[in-house]
Formats: C-alpha cells, structure tokens, sequence
C-alpha cells in the first residue's frame, strides 16, 4: 500500500496545489484548518515546528522542518521554501533525536492509512517531540461515516476513527487536549457562492456539541 500512495502523489504533485487548493472547496477547509493552526501554534516560533506529510509545503509557513515520503513533492516544497529543512522520510521511522521539536502538525495523512501504521506514527511523533509539545493532525471521523454509509474502495480516504478510538490509543503518552470539526456541512455538494457565505456558520458546527459528526476530526494531542 506503500508503495501505491507514494506512486499515486509523485504522479500528482505537479497539479497538486490547483487541483485540491485552487477551487472554493480546497479553499474552505484550508481556512478551517489555518484557524486552529493559529490557535494554537505561533508563526514567530517555527525553528523547531515539524509538517509531517509536508506534500508541496501548503502550511510550511508554521514550521522550519518537512518531510514527505513523495520525492515529487518534497522538490516542489523545496522550491517554495529553499531555506526550510525540508526531506524524503517515512513518517514511520524519523530520522530526528529525541524530544528535537516543540511541535508536529499533520494534514490529510492518516485518512489514507491503517491503524497499525497510525499506531506506530504516534509513538515516533511521541519519540521526537519535546514534552509538553503539540501534535496536531486530522483524520475523517467514524461516527459521520457510519450517519452516511460511507464506503471506499482502496486505501485513499478509507481510515476513520472516533474520539472515543483516540482517546484509548493515547491514554498513556499523550493528553488530548482538545478537538475540533472540519467540514460539518457537504460542501462538496454545494455551490461555489453557497460556500463563500456559509464559512462561519460551518464553522460554528465544528465547535458545537455535535462536532463529532463532521466530515473530519483534528485532534490537539500533548505530549505527557
């Protein structure tokens, strides 16, 4: 499965930022994802931030490390940021010493894995990070997925999990500390100028009582 993520991204890298970021869609979850991104990280600090699964460096502005595991991608990101520590890894096994980073931030990676391997990125992101540092990442949630009957077909998208999941698999090194929706209304389904004028009120579903049942879940987990 590997190997298919890493030949489906090398084959997509050059169209990459248009195709999933130059349209309203693209658009709307980058902003919801920019917002808890600022709310808890510091772009005066990044020396010490980490993008894990950095792809063409879309929040590259929030960290001074990358790594991707598509070469593809990483020459783009190094072309947007030539000062930036940018690498081809496996988020599996990192290459930095232990408790290097402040913080680590991870975007669209662990929908397109298993629980084995998200297992095992947890206790290396835990490995590297400092204590008291954050680890921000997204991932569908199970309980909209299961309100929809939603099924895939191969590993693209096909891993989701719920609170009540992450919150056994971190119980002994991490604290979540806090989570938040992406996504609530279909906005696949919606048309471009619907999108524009129902940010905010998307946005208040996501950090309702029924965020759970948005489209994606980013946890705020801290390293205990």
């Amino acid at each position: 499965m590997k190997e298919e993520i890493i030949k489906y991204y090398n084959n997509l890298a050059i169209d990459y930022d248009e195709d999933r970021f130059g349209n309203s869609y693209g658009q709307f979850i980058n902003s919801q994802e920019e917002v808890i991104l600022n709310r808890h990280l510091d772009k005066n600090k990044t020396e010490f931030n980490l993008d894990l699964a950095c792809g063409t460096g879309r929040f590259l502005n929030y960290a001074d490390h990358g790594i991707d595991i598509s070469k593809n991608m990483v020459q783009l990101s190094k072309k947007k940021y030539p000062c930036k520590n940018i690498s081809i890894e496996d988020a599996e096994t990192l290459s930095y010493q232990n408790s290097f980073f402040d913080n680590v931030f991870s975007f669209h990676l662990f929908m397109h894995l298993n629980n084995n391997s998200v297992i095992k990125i947890l206790k290396e992101v835990n490995r590297v990070l400092k204590k008291g540092g954050y680890f921000i990442f997204d991932i569908p949630s199970e309980k909209r997925r299961k309100l929809t009957s939603y099924r895939t077909n191969n590993w693209h998208g096909s891993n989701q999990i719920s609170v009540k999941k992450i919150k056994r698999l971190v119980l002994t090194d991490w604290q979540l500390v806090s989570y938040y929706g992406s996504a609530f209304l279909p906005i696949h389904r919606l048309s471009e100028n619907v999108r524009k004028n129902i940010v905010q009120f998307d946005n208040l579903l996501c950090n309702s009582f029924i965020k759970e049942y948005s489209s994606h879940l980013i946890f705020i987990l801290k390293k205990r």
